[in-house]
């Protein structure tokens, strides 16, 4: 019992490392409460396993300099693969999360599941093959998705875009890729997969309590709070893209009427150009897209925007009041200190929409928690979903590297 109760203080050291930001000793100690003298043995036991190193010191005017700890990079490899609706991204992460490989390649989400998973068995092969110096320790696999996940089971439960709805209903895809691959898999909700890479390697890191707001084809948030990503009590909390905000609105395909994700997303704001354009409005948005209406994307109409074309200023304006509003309800509600925008609707036009958002807020929330709250949009990209996911991955697999140094011929990693 006293060696477990050992064994559980040992790892809580370890995830506290993992998790830090730059956490010398002294730091450790003021966190647990623990006494130097007990985090010094401690780490010098994670060190001796291997599990842990010291990173360069940081520099003071005056004093000792500390040295900040950190898990050994090399201690294992994750995959991470983000299948989006337009565009898959795989990499292939060190333990902190340090990019060895990438990749982007088109999802061809209308060509069905099957050409869809063969693709991306396909990215996967070649991320194995080509990170040469990790494919000894790739350790685990991280797959998000943007459907409806039940994480536990690593099923899609539904994927609710146009000519998906069948596709990827109740699709085991953990289990599938465990079978193709033999490696341990998790399956993540895509947003909340971002939020986890801005918690721990973004704007995120460090604080407590925030929000983010991922806006692509779809709308969906997450919540950190008290430093932990809150799931809900059946672990899809965030579908912040079905709230209601144009109680006339149009038909949502969850089926219900005036979502946010149904007036406010970049497929709404996609054909609210393209129909405006057919009915005769004169806009550099078709210049942009060479006449083919079907070229047009929401970079083309950010592009617009910034050329001060009117029909583009407007859909924009009108696609951010509705975000506004309902960020306005949740600043209200949850008082978060910051709020990290991402997507491709975030990417494309960064400035414009943060400060429409900025004054919407200013105006409908009260006024002390609106000056709470700082808004930023993510620096991470692209690929933060497929970020988040090999996150998530190394996460789960720190206890069992821990547990294989202490019992190595009983203990499996993940």
């Amino acid at each position: 019992m006293a060696r477990k109760k050992l064994e559980q203080r040992e790892i809580a050291i370890l995830r506290l490392i993992y998790c830090g930001a730059n956490y010398s000793r002294l730091d450790i100690a003021r966190k647990t409460g623990l006494s130097p003298a007990l985090i010094t043995g401690i780490v010098r036991k994670l060190i001796g396993r291997n599990l842990v190193i010291e990173a360069p010191a940081v520099s003071l005017s005056v004093g000792r300099k500390p040295i900040p700890l950190e898990v050994r990079p090399d201690a294992g490899y994750f995959i991470g693969l983000d299948i989006g609706s337009y565009y898959s991204h795989i990499v292939v992460t060190d333990m902190p999360g340090q990019i060895v490989y990438r990749e982007q390649v088109e999802t061809e989400i209308a060509e069905g599941r099957v050409r869809v998973l063969k693709r991306a068995f396909e990215c996967v092969r070649r991320a194995i093959a080509d990170s040469a110096a990790a494919r000894r320790r790739i350790l685990g696999m991280g797959i998000a998705h943007s459907g409806v996940i039940d994480a536990g089971k690593g099923v899609v439960l539904s994927f609710p875009r146009p000519g998906q709805i069948a596709e990827w209903k109740d699709v085991p895809l953990r289990a599938i890729f465990e079978k193709e691959f033999r490696l341990p898999c998790v399956v993540v909700d895509s947003v909340r997969a971002k939020a986890t890479a801005e918690g721990h390697l973004g704007l995120g890191r460090g604080v407590d309590n925030f929000l983010f707001v991922d806006a692509g084809m779809g709308i969906g948030a997450a919540l950190f709070f008290e430093g932990k990503l809150y799931r809900g009590g059946g672990g899809n909390a965030g579908e912040f893209g079905h709230i209601t905000v144009a109680e006339n609105g149009p038909l949502c395909s969850c089926g219900n009427n005036g979502c946010l994700e149904s007036v406010a997303s970049c497929a709404a704001i996609i054909e609210a150009g393209r129909l405006a354009i057919e009915r005769g409005v004169g806009s550099r948005i078709r210049d942009l897209a060479r006449g083919d209406l079907n070229q047009i994307s929401i970079e083309v109409i950010a592009q617009a925007a910034a050329e001060n074309d009117s029909l583009a200023l407007r859909i924009l304006q009108e696609a951010s009041s509705y975000i506004g509003r309902g960020l306005a309800d949740l600043v209200n509600l949850l008082n978060p200190r910051l709020i990290i925008f991402g997507g491709a609707l975030f990417r494309a036009a960064p400035q414009f929409l943060a400060d429409s958002l900025g004054r919407i807020i200013r105006q409908r929330s009260i006024e002390k928690l609106a000056n709470d709250v700082q808004l930023h949009v993510s620096p991470l990209g692209v690929e933060a979903g497929a970020l988040g996911a090999s996150r998530i991955t190394a996460d789960r697999a720190l206890t069992g590297l821990y547990l294989q140094t202490v019992h190595p011929d009983e203990t499996p990693v993940m």
